[in-house]
């Protein structure tokens, strides 16, 4: 590494403790009651265990260490669960609050380290490998993320898993569009936080119902921060590659539902080299507004027409055996109407017509911006369709890759 390089990357490093000192953005529980934690772990249960397809039970006896630990919050669960933790954090305040989070919820404090250090600066006097490197919401923060990628993917041994996890380049695209009216309008973070309540009220509002932290750490996390450099899918797919990883999970789910090899084809297929493919599900990400379950119903009322003609046709066929006997006049009609239906089904049209709308209404923002008119640019953010409604975009994905032996 250059010394320029670490010149910025220092001068990163500063800008972004100076702002999260200012306001933690990793409080979630360690001010409020036991209850509180209860209803965060049991989440974070429900998270690993059936949306990254990794059970607690898979860090009984391990050997974890989680880079830019915060707080504690997110990682006092995983000891709970049997891991001995190494906790790498360069801002003391936050380490203070996570060495109390653990005294008080691990039940086994003494056999964690906690680590007060900065990732690039993070150099342990003997080479370390550990069970499972975890590292959320923190890259996105540094000067150098594909390089503190491959710095951290360094601390894994073979066989053991890493849990990364980070805002999406394409899902954080909205969350840009604001960044730039904050900033057009407030030049100290008071004015950003002043100016982010009056523009984004409603996503702060959503935010807050769902994460239980302050109104100012949000806006914090989100719009004070200056260093919020997302990754793409494909960045963390080559980033993964080059540091001798497999890509084991991601949630929200990466690949497009297109895969049909059995467990015995042969050679197996890499179902996170799809390339190109990902630009649909970050267009999906980016556009994001409506929770799973509206999205999941339209969907659904899309495909009623098709499915009852597929399934139709399916069981027509279904169990064929030497006494079953085939109607070739019933056989083609179900496959006509098959076809017909098929024909009809433009699974797309409703993502391009919310893509279109959503362009629309970002090229309109961004020239009401430039007018410098705060009052003008709310009412156009109340009255839009698409732009900043509900979720506003997919802000976090996670990633599990592993070592191969």
């Amino acid at each position: 590494m250059s010394s320029t390089d670490y010149s910025r990357i220092k001068k990163v490093e500063g800008e972004t403790l100076k702002t999260f000192q200012e306001e933690i953005p990793s409080i979630y529980y360690s001010d409020k009651t036991e209850k509180d934690y209860a209803k965060f772990r049991d989440n974070a249960e429900y998270i690993y265990r059936d949306l990254f397809k990794f059970p607690p039970k898979m860090f009984e006896g391990t050997k974890l260490i989680d880079f830019g630990a915060g707080t504690g919050e997110n990682t006092v669960y995983l000891a709970n669960w049997g891991a001995s933790c190494t906790l790498v954090e360069m801002n003391e305040l936050a380490q203070n609050i996570s060495r109390d989070v653990f005294k008080k919820y691990s039940g086994s404090y003494d056999k964690h380290r906690f680590v007060h250090s900065s990732i690039f600066d993070y150099a342990p006097s003997s080479p370390e490998q550990y069970d499972i490197v975890h590292c959320r919401g923190v890259l996105s923060h540094t000067a150098a993320k594909e390089e503190a990628f491959r710095k951290i993917a360094g601390f894994l041994k073979p066989g053991g898993y890493l849990i990364f996890g980070d805002p999406n380049k394409a899902g954080g695209f909205q969350n840009m569009l604001q960044r730039y009216a904050v900033y057009h309008f407030a030049k100290t973070p008071a004015e950003m936080v002043d100016v982010s309540e009056a523009l984004f009220k409603e996503d702060i509002d959503r935010s807050q119902s769902f994460v239980p932290r302050t109104r100012r750490s949000i806006i914090f996390d989100r719009w004070v921060i200056q260093s919020q450099d997302d990754p793409s899918v494909a960045e963390v797919m080559k980033w993964t590659k080059d540091s001798g990883l497999r890509l084991y999970s991601a949630y929200p789910p990466v690949v497009l539902p297109l895969l049909a090899d059995s467990i015995h084809h042969q050679p197996k297929f890499d179902p996170y080299s799809a390339g190109n493919l990902f630009a649909v599900t970050e267009m999906v990400w980016m556009l994001h507004t409506d929770p799973d379950t509206t999205n999941v119903e339209a969907l659904r009322k899309v495909l009623d027409g098709f499915s009852t003609r597929f399934a139709e046709i399916t069981s027509y066929m279904a169990n064929f055996n030497s006494s079953s006997k085939l109607d070739s006049k019933r056989f083609e009609g179900l496959a006509n109407e098959l076809r017909k239906s098929a024909q009809a089904l433009q699974l797309l049209d409703p993502l391009k017509n919310k893509l279109s709308a959503f362009l629309d209404e970002a090229n309109e923002f961004v020239a009401l911006v430039s007018k410098s008119d705060l009052k003008t640019l709310r009412e156009f953010i109340v009255s839009a369709k698409v732009l900043f409604k509900g979720a506003c975009g997919v802000r976090h994905v996670d990633f599990i890759a592993y070592k191969p032996r």
